[in-house]
């Protein structure tokens, strides 16, 4: 039975009928009827039309990622497995060349574009990463806004540094902050022109590449560390380093002068370093030498102190070290004094005043006086 019935349909939806129009000779009717069986078989195998719409969207990008795969381009990973990669890569940093394999530097040319192609990529790898960009000149951006979104967070941060890597090369952009949340991870850009195109950017190198130095000695002297750290690890760290040279001073007797190790470290003469960049480097490095159980700092102004904390049991171990330490703290010139206890060597600083007699011990180099006994033995 046939039945007649008037519909009204926009410009756009006629639009959109097009190609079945011209595939019916402009008939209308026969339009619509093709449109009704496409409808039909969609929600045979589709709960609704939103789910066939968006099957029918991905589809191609599906097929597309298919062909890749089947050329030898692509291949299928467990998600597990890749998660587990992103999380045991972290801290490591990326090879320009892969970089360069994601983001085609040559389809981009600002930064709306690049928000663009970053989520093209997301889908034709079928990720469910979401890339948004904010900033004032999307050609040449003082500063940016990028908030990566949905996945899991090693998966961000991996796609985060690429990112990173990206703007450092291109727009001369450095990592400022990053702010991880359970959901989305938000990085924020500066510009930093004073970083050569071929050098790794400071902040990229902080907070996506803290481990990228350690791993690749670890890969080029394997050997060499893993029997080191065993050891360490069996000697509970009770193990000491020095360099070579202070070594040998320290056997005949002496105290040798730590600066110039302190300096190539910090890449920064210690007398031109501020009292507390110099007590924070101070910190970090011996720290690491195992000198010393612990390091106290304070860096209130005008109160600035260090308290080394050490199980040495020989007094004049406990003088040799202080001493030891005393020439970094002599070339910065900054006055100060120091006490000695037995688990304790205690350096304070004098901003502000002339050094007195008691001080000037450790300001020339004078023979320390006797240390009262109650005073070394005083925890």
């Amino acid at each position: 039975m046939l039945i007649r019935k008037n519909i009204s349909l926009d410009d756009k939806y006629l639009k959109k009928l097009q190609p079945l129009l011209d595939a019916n000779n402009g008939n209308l009717s026969a339009a619509v009827r093709d449109t009704i069986e496409v409808a039909d078989t969609a929600l045979v195998y589709h709960k609704s039309i939103d789910d066939a719409i968006q099957f029918l969207k991905e589809t191609p990008v599906k097929e597309e990622l298919n062909d890749t795969i089947q050329n030898g381009e692509n291949i299928v990973i467990n998600k597990t497995m890749l998660e587990w990669l992103f999380r045991c890569t972290k801290g490591r940093l990326t090879d320009e060349e892969l970089v360069n394999e994601l983001i085609n530097p040559f389809e981009i040319q600002d930064m709306k574009q690049l928000e663009d192609y970053l989520n093209r990529v997301s889908r034709s790898y079928q990720w469910t990463i979401r890339t948004s960009i904010k900033c004032e000149n999307i050609n040449s951006p003082e500063n940016a806004l990028v908030l990566i979104s949905n996945s899991t967070v090693h998966s961000r941060d991996f796609f985060a540094q690429l990112i990173a890597h990206f703007l450092s090369r291109w727009k001369q952009l450095d990592v400022e902050h990053v702010f991880r949340r359970s959901n989305s991870t938000q990085i924020s850009f500066r510009k930093n022109p004073s970083t050569s195109l071929n050098e790794i950017m400071p902040g990229i190198r902080k907070h996506f590449g803290y481990l990228d130095v350690l791993c690749k000695e670890l890969d080029d002297n394997t050997e060499f560390w893993t029997q080191l750290m065993y050891t360490y690890n069996v000697e509970r760290f009770n193990l000491v380093t020095l360099h070579r040279s202070q070594f040998e001073v320290f056997a005949t007797g002496e105290v040798p002068n730590p600066t110039k190790i302190l300096e190539r470290l910090c890449k920064q003469s210690v007398c031109d370093m501020s009292l507390p960049d110099l007590l924070v480097h101070f910190r970090r490095m011996y720290l690491a030498t195992q000198l010393v159980k612990n390091i106290e700092i304070s860096l209130e102004p005008g109160n600035e102190s260090v308290t080394i904390y050490h199980d040495y049991k020989d007094e004049r171990v406990v003088r040799n070290l202080a001493e030891y330490f005393s020439n970094i703290f002599r070339e910065n010139g900054t006055p100060f004094d120091t006490s000695l206890y037995s688990s304790m060597i205690v350096f304070r600083f004098f901003r502000g005043r002339e050094p007195d007699s008691s001080d000037l011990y450790l300001m020339e180099g004078i023979e320390e006086p006797e240390l009262p006994e109650e005073e070394y033995t005083d925890a």
